[in-house]
């Protein structure tokens, strides 16, 4: 079984537990949420996707969903959790993970400050073309149940401005009040910091210096194409979207 396929089991036997320990959800409250839904759709800023959690309902979703991303039409085939996590990228099967990670971190934040906290994803998706994208994902929890599980959740969804399909998917958990970013994955952050060969630390502490891929291959006398390849190869192994947060978690975790 592949990192992807795994992932996206998990992900469904975490749904299931969440819809099993759910208590009081008050279903009723989508009406009033309707208008809300509806101005965010007219305003055309961002595509409005709504489900329950723990039912995989979808709630709201606007048309432009299916023809901006080119997803299948909702009369031809049933869009759901599952569908999206298949057609992920293989290696950006970390975004199927995040939100276990995000419901065990909620369960350490006071109740009422948990829909304080959203989740950024960009991640790669093959659509209904067979062409892949890259997507730019908010999902925020604006309902929690009677217990403090979240369930009903709200997602807005562009197109990256970077479709550069080399670079690996990441998420961010981030305090929408103060700000603060919060890493789900510390732990696996730091078995995959020791992965990281000498190479790749000298090229990063190049990186760090500001320097450009032909200048580092200039000094370590190899070529520019190899120090890309080391570039994609960081970014993979720390689950970053670009150099400058490959230099934050080096910094952070004393490889430079």
């Amino acid at each position: 079984m592949d990192k992807l396929e795994k992932s996206i089991k998990d992900s469904i036997v975490f749904r299931e537990q969440l819809k099993s320990k759910s208590k009081g959800i008050k279903t009723e409250i989508i009406k009033a949420y309707m208008p809300f839904f509806e101005l965010l759709d007219a305003s055309k800023t961002s595509i409005v996707f709504v489900q329950n959690l723990c039912t995989n309902e979808v709630y709201y979703v606007s048309d432009r969903f299916f023809d901006i991303f080119g997803f299948p039409q909702k009369k031809s085939v049933k869009i759901d959790h599952v569908w999206f996590r298949e057609h992920f990228h293989p290696d950006d099967y970390i975004i199927n993970l995040t939100g276990i990670k995000m419901l065990g971190f909620l369960k350490t934040v006071p109740i009422q400050q948990r829909k304080d906290y959203k989740l950024i994803h960009e991640f790669r998706i093959r659509n209904e073309f067979n062409k892949w994208i890259r997507l730019l994902v908010q999902d925020f929890i604006l309902e929690l149940d009677n217990i403090g599980n979240p369930w009903l959740n709200m997602k807005l969804c562009d197109l990256s401005p970077s479709q550069d399909l080399s670079l690996p998917g990441s998420s961010i958990c981030r305090n929408i009040t103060t700000g603060e970013s919060i890493n789900l994955f510390e732990e696996e952050k730091k078995e995959i910091v020791e992965e990281i060969s000498e190479r790749e630390k000298e090229v990063l502490g190049l990186i760090a210096e500001g320097m450009q891929s032909k200048e580092i291959a200039n000094k370590l006398f190899i070529s520019a194409n190899t120090v890309n390849n080391h570039r994609r190869n960081l970014l993979k192994k720390l689950n970053v979207s670009n150099s400058s947060e490959a230099v934050t978690y080096a910094l952070k975790y004393g490889l430079i």
